[in-house]
């Protein structure tokens, strides 16, 4: 031992089941007649002399107590993003999420705890966010609301008069109260039916408000690896979507998952997780740039995944750690995948810097949906792989989207960001 502090994050599976037995402080010959194994078998797996397969894993997690997760090397994988995320969210100096990974591998049950609260708190932004879009968009709303002003122009208006014409006609000093009394009762209608719509969509809670929102949480859940699709094919799709009610949300996620089956077949998860880069796999993926992105994004667990429309609404996201990406609408102009839409066809290869000063490597490409005919634009469709970059270097500044970037002397820069104003390192 050179004393050296190793990266829990690499921390093998053994050494994960050893530490683990001995926190709860169990005996080897004890845990070993649990999991049906011998002691000295037991003994090699700590000491990473003998693989554990996942029948076994599962046999030590449930005498140990744990979920089996927790025990392979990439268990804390997803945790560790959560906890960075959260607090990233907060504005947390990059040493302090450095130790996300140890706080994940050591107090898994806190960072859970942590990473849930942060949870809660995104998803209540985001459903004031959805109401306030709504408040702006939904016509229904929009014309409730019309009504209930409408009514109490009404209604004061009335009322007005009243205070200010102290003798009135007694016939008309009747009409000028029953309408009052109508216009109060329909103002009241109103009010319950917008305050009951409002308690309706607050009541949805985790089901969103938007079948784009429940899609990006189902796919966020499963890490947007279905391991059922890489054996079974499309055949496994109706079983995962079982989860999803909503009609919509299940239409787009079928259609998601229908084309993970598709690339799965033609570029099989084997080969993807040979490759280190996207050009290993253009000869296997037949010259197609556009599928080589698509599964390096799903299959790579560190890589993100960008895929828009040609109004640069995103279709997809996966987001990396330390790469946020909006749930809904369109991301930084600055990204190569909207440039990639200018040039359909050509590759793109460039990397960017977000504010916290991390650089990362896009590979980006943009493609016809349908076949093209003279006189109809083509409907184009960008594809952008996100990866971290090897190492520091010329990198064009971007930013996660304008209403939560930092960055204030941004020229493309098209709204206010709702973060504070404070001027950050390196900004455009």
């Amino acid at each position: 031992m050179d004393g050296t502090r190793q990266d829990p994050r690499a921390l093998p599976t053994g050494l994960r089941v050893r530490e683990r037995r001995l926190a709860e402080g169990i005996k080897q010959a004890h845990l070993a007649r649990a999991a049906g194994i011998s002691p000295s078998y037991l003994n090699l797996i700590e000491h990473n002399r003998r693989p554990i397969g996942g029948g076994l894993l599962g046999r030590l997690a449930d005498a140990l107590g744990v979920d089996r997760a927790l025990l392979s090397e990439d268990g804390d994988v997803v945790l560790t993003g959560a906890l960075r995320d959260a607090g990233a969210g907060q504005g947390m100096a990059a040493g302090a999420l450095d130790e996300a990974p140890e706080i994940a591998r050591r107090h898994p049950d806190w960072a859970r705890l942590i990473a849930a609260q942060a949870e809660a708190l995104a998803a209540q932004a985001r459903t004031i966010e959805a109401l306030s879009d709504r408040l702006t968009h939904d016509p229904s709303l929009a014309d409730a609301l019309h009504e209930l002003l409408t009514t109490v122009a009404s209604v004061r208006s009335t009322a007005s008069i009243l205070a200010q014409t102290p003798e009135i006609d007694p016939n008309w000093l009747g009409r000028f109260h029953a309408n009052i009394d109508e216009e109060s009762r329909r103002l009241a209608s109103g009010a319950e039916a917008v305050v009951d719509y409002f308690d309706r969509e607050a009541a949805r809670g985790d089901r969103r408000l938007l079948p784009v929102e429940t899609v990006s949480r189902f796919l966020d859940e499963n890490g947007h690896r279905f391991d059922a699709l890489e054996t079974d094919g499309a055949a496994a799709i109706p079983a995962l979507l079982e989860g999803i009610s909503d009609g919509a949300a299940r239409e787009m996620a079928e259609a998601i998952l229908r084309e993970d089956a598709a690339d799965a077949e033609r570029l099989p998860r084997a080969r993807v997780e040979a490759a280190t880069d996207p050009s290993d796999l253009i000869g296997p993926a037949g010259g197609d740039l556009a599928l080589v992105l698509r599964r390096m994004g799903v299959v790579h667990r560190g890589a993100g995944l960008v895929i828009c429309d040609a109004a640069g609404a995103m279709m997809r996201r996966k987001p990396a750690a330390g790469f946020p990406l909006p749930v809904m609408g369109a991301g930084c102009p600055l990204w190569p995948v909207y440039v990639a839409l200018a040039q359909p066809g050509r590759p793109v290869v460039e990397a960017i810097a977000t504010p916290d000063g991390a650089v990362w490597q896009a590979h980006a490409v943009a493609e016809a949906r349908a076949p093209v005919s003279f006189g109809d634009p083509p409907v184009l469709r960008a594809t952008m792989l996100l990866t971290r970059a090897s190492g520091p270097g010329r990198a064009r500044p971007v930013g996660p989207g304008c209403r939560t970037c930092p960055r204030t002397t941004c020229a493309a820069r098209r709204e206010p960001s709702v973060l504070s104003q404070a001027a950050t390192a390196g900004e455009p």
